[in-house]
């Protein structure tokens, strides 16, 4: 009796043994490039845009989600009351557009002054023309961009953004508008030009 309950002991133990695979001395080999040099987020082995400008939205593929052919930028620019002289604090922002239209060569830019409905429509849009062709002046001769790239217009009151006559209403119309226009090379950016107007051109 004791043969057979020690061979039955045996017999479990052998049943439940682990049993152990030998590893292959060759370390696995990864088949797939998983870096992401760009830091877009995808890995090199699903990119199928490898150059793809930093900081710009992508696909799953790796590729930039659109291409933008025209972005309207509010240009943080403000006047005196009745006045169309750009006050040199503000040189840093049209600075940036400059720089934009550096890194760009097709761009061209469209300057845009629009005006609260403060004073008869002949003087503000006279008014928002001069004003426009002041920041355009600062592109051409303080940033070196071509005059032929820069075009200036004046709406006076004709596209408002919000209707009345109270103080907040009149300093969101007064604005200053840059539509750029052309440069298929400008994919749509993560750092996100801020809208200006939700008006289709």
């Amino acid at each position: 009796m004791k043969k057979v309950s020690l061979l039955a002991s045996i017999l479990l133990l052998s049943g439940c043994s682990i049993n152990i695979i030998d590893m292959t001395e060759k370390p696995t080999e990864q088949i797939y490039d998983l870096s992401d040099p760009e830091g877009d987020g995808i890995i090199t082995a699903r990119d199928n845009c490898l150059d793809t400008i930093s900081g710009a939205a992508v696909g799953n593929d790796g590729c930039g989600t659109d291409i933008v052919e025209k972005i309207r930028v509010k240009l943080l620019v403000n006047f005196d009351n009745n006045s169309s002289i750009v006050d040199a604090k503000y040189y840093p922002e049209i600075e940036k557009l400059a720089g934009l239209m550096k890194e760009y060569k097709s761009v061209n830019v469209s300057i845009e002054g629009h005006t609260s409905i403060v004073g008869t429509a002949e003087h503000n849009k006279e008014l928002s023309l001069n004003r426009a062709k002041a920041v355009k002046s600062i592109l051409v001769r303080q940033y070196g961009i071509d005059d032929s790239r820069v075009n200036a217009k004046g709406f006076g009151f004709d596209q408002l953004l919000f209707e009345g006559n109270d103080d907040n209403v009149n300093a969101q119309n007064r604005r200053i508008v840059a539509e750029i226009v052309g440069g298929k090379e400008i994919v749509d950016m993560k750092w996100n030009i801020y809208s200006v107007d939700q008006r289709e051109q």
